[in-house]
């Protein structure tokens, strides 16, 4: 009797491995979203067993390809790799057991008529994935001028999957794993031929309307600006929408291979 109970469990023990395993196999990322003969692939070189951020934030910003084109961060980020002190108005935190980094850079620009208050804030960390052959890297940047949140080429967020067996990480499309908060406008506004009035949606009540040339200006400079934050604590990104007079959260929770909106 013993023995058969015994048989029983040895043969459970398989299915819930095999189910597992196989539950890891259906969760990995399909191969044709991973391209790793992209220009925007690069290796990651470790002397450990898995990388640390250093290793996945030093990869990236050796490679000329790579998103990472910030003067300021890389400046940044050789004073650390060399224990050197930081220019002023420039913070570092590199946390290791978390596997976060954050780079936050305030000067003011008087370069034109105008004086300006610049802040940078670059983030970047990492996640392992459920089914045990990947990790996500994330590289953010939020920009700020006077106190406001802008929008450019450079600012926003960035993805990347590592394949642990080749040591390589390549970009993928941050929609694809979840991350699609808009601001909701429409690029697609012009002056109408008839009346001369832009016809817009008012950002806040997305009511339609009618704007000329001064209330049209206005409205650009007041539009909305999403900002994601990545974890120091927890999984989760939260994504913020900016506008002139409020600020709507989105949480984007970690379910070990994507985001899901909540």
């Amino acid at each position: 009797m013993m023995k058969r109970f015994t048989l029983f469990f040895v043969f459970l023990a398989a299915l819930m491995i095999n189910g597992i395993d196989a539950m890891a196999q259906q969760q990995s990322y399909p191969e044709d979203m991973l391209n790793f003969d992209s220009p925007y692939c690069t290796h990651v070189k470790h002397k450990g067993a898995t990388p640390s951020i250093v290793d996945f934030v030093t990869s990236i910003i050796n490679d000329e390809n790579m998103l990472m084109d910030s003067g300021d961060f890389i400046d940044a980020w050789s004073h650390y790799l060399r224990h050197e002190k930081q220019e002023p108005g420039t913070e570092i935190v590199v946390d290791k057991k978390s596997g976060y980094v954050c780079m936050t850079s305030v000067f003011t620009d008087d370069s034109d008529e105008t004086t300006r208050e610049v802040k940078s804030i670059y983030e970047m960390c990492y996640w392992n994935c459920a089914d045990g052959k990947h990790k996500l890297f994330a590289v953010n940047f939020n920009g700020m001028e006077n106190g406001r949140y802008y929008e450019g080429q450079t600012t926003g967020l960035g993805l990347y999957i590592y394949d642990n067996a080749r040591r390589l990480m390549t970009d993928v499309i941050e929609e694809s794993l979840g991350i699609d908060v808009e601001n909701g406008i429409d690029q697609s506004y012009g002056k109408d031929d008839v009346d001369g009035l832009y016809h817009v949606l008012d950002h806040e009540t997305r009511e339609p309307v009618a704007l000329n040339d001064e209330e049209f200006d206005r409205w650009l400079e007041e539009r909305p600006v999403v900002t994601y934050w990545l974890p120091r604590t927890g999984k989760d990104i939260i994504a913020e929408i900016h506008y002139a007079t409020k600020t709507d959260t989105v949480r984007l929770v970690w379910d070990g291979m994507r985001f899901n909106r909540q």
